[in-house]
């Protein structure tokens, strides 16, 4: 759209040109050819001598507008110089022409200690025509200064303001111009912006999905391999779980694909998803894991379902990957507008203060903070471990909005 108005502004910046060339070069070119007291050859030559100028303009004039190099307006006015003072010899109403000629003066030529003689040559040679043909005297040479005289500290004052104009027109394209390489750099930094986050929730969301699914696949595997001489009977059991981690991996990778939304959401409760969560975790690791729903659910923002069910199985997979524990309790509590999760696990648990967290931990605390919502790891060496995130839903988030907005007028005493 830039491009187009500029482009289009040139267009028209030229067209006035034109306009204003045609108006002054065609009242003349009738005005020569129905002057009567003149001799048809000279008129001939007089206008052909016209569109001698207005073909130079034509050819020459447009560049020497566009180029940024005076040069091309100083050769163009030096051979208008030697054109212009031809006309006036023969028909001294061509100084009409001025009118046209002095305005591109102040567009071609940039400084003014070359635009000032270029004028007083155009302005000398119109004197010299208006004395060579009223013959010299000195009402002559008043009526031939005050008609250059004050045309031409008008055309100054005139090209001053054009000159003025310009600037500011100069001014305002660069600027433009800044603004918009600004908007564009900004562009690309908020598609970059964009792009790393959609890496790093893919990242978190392929962890949590895929990573996690491969590890417990990884984990059966060998299992099975050392229980098969052993136990056939009891490795076929262990095969069967491991070829329903695996369709169930399979499934999450479909989803994941196909919408990036949790399989075990797909027309059901978070409730429900972490049911089954538990009950899959009990089957793989053989860890008791208990589901508690405490309180009514309302609204909830978007994604608040997905984080939370992400929560959980991060938690249960670092309990089954480091925990050691025998029982695992996941708590789901909605109250005061907030949506609250609680891993806790009675294993063997950690310092959280010597511990980086891996990635899982970060992807977290990520989502809750992207949602508006904290995560807090609360364990201790030998008493288990706790992973609580803790959303808001968005009543509460309405209602937050409309008391930090309360207007409400006070009194003073």
């Amino acid at each position: 759209m830039a491009v187009r108005s500029t482009v289009d502004f040139g267009y028209r910046y030229r067209v006035g040109w034109h306009v204003l060339v045609g108006a002054v070069a065609i009242p003349l070119a009738v005005a020569i050819a129905g002057d009567v007291t003149v001799a048809l050859g000279q008129r001939v030559l007089a206008l052909t001598t016209l569109a001698v100028i207005v073909a130079w303009y034509a050819f020459v004039a447009p560049q020497a507008m566009e180029n940024r190099d005076e040069r091309w307006g100083v050769a163009y006015f030096a051979a208008l110089a030697v054109a212009f003072p031809l006309l006036l010899a023969i028909a001294p109403m061509g100084g009409a022409l001025l009118f046209a000629l002095c305005p591109q003066l102040f567009v071609m030529v940039a400084r003014w200690r070359v635009r000032i003689p270029l004028l007083l040559i155009l302005y000398a040679e119109l004197a010299w025509a208006m004395i060579a043909q009223a013959g010299v005297s000195r009402y002559t040479l008043a009526m031939a200064g005050v008609t250059v005289l004050v045309p031409m500290t008008v055309t100054i004052l005139v090209g001053a303001y054009l000159t003025g104009i310009r600037e500011q027109n100069r001014k305002r394209a660069a600027l433009i111009e800044e603004l918009t390489r600004t908007r564009a750099a900004l562009e690309r930094a908020g598609h970059q912006a964009g792009v790393h986050a959609e890496r790093e929730r893919l990242a978190a969301e392929i962890h949590d999905t895929l990573a996690q699914g491969f590890t417990s696949v990884l984990m059966l595997a060998q299992a099975a391999r050392t229980t098969l001489h052993r136990d056939p009977t009891a490795a076929d059991g262990q095969l069967d779980i491991l070829e329903k981690t695996a369709r169930e991996n399979l499934a999450e990778a479909r989803s994941l694909i196909a919408a990036l939304a949790p399989v075990d959401l797909t027309g059901r409760s978070l409730a429900d998803a972490l049911d089954r969560l538990a009950a899959r975790h009990t089957r793989d690791t053989g860890t008791r894991v208990e589901v508690a729903i405490v309180g009514e659910r309302s609204g909830a923002p978007a994604g608040t379902d997905i984080a939370l069910l992400r929560t959980a199985q991060e938690a249960l997979a670092n309990v089954g990957k480091h925990a050691d524990a025998t029982t695992v309790r996941i708590e789901l509590r909605h109250e005061n507008g907030l949506t609250t999760l609680a891993v806790t696990d009675d294993g063997q648990g950690f310092d959280p203060a010597t511990v980086r967290g891996g990635y899982g931990l970060l992807g977290i605390r990520s989502r809750a903070s992207t949602l508006g919502g904290t995560c807090t790891v609360r364990s201790a060496p030998g008493q288990g471990t706790t992973v609580q995130v803790e959303l808001p839903t968005a009543d509460h988030t309405a209602r937050t909005l409309q008391s930090g907005l309360d207007l409400s007028p006070t009194t003073d005493h």
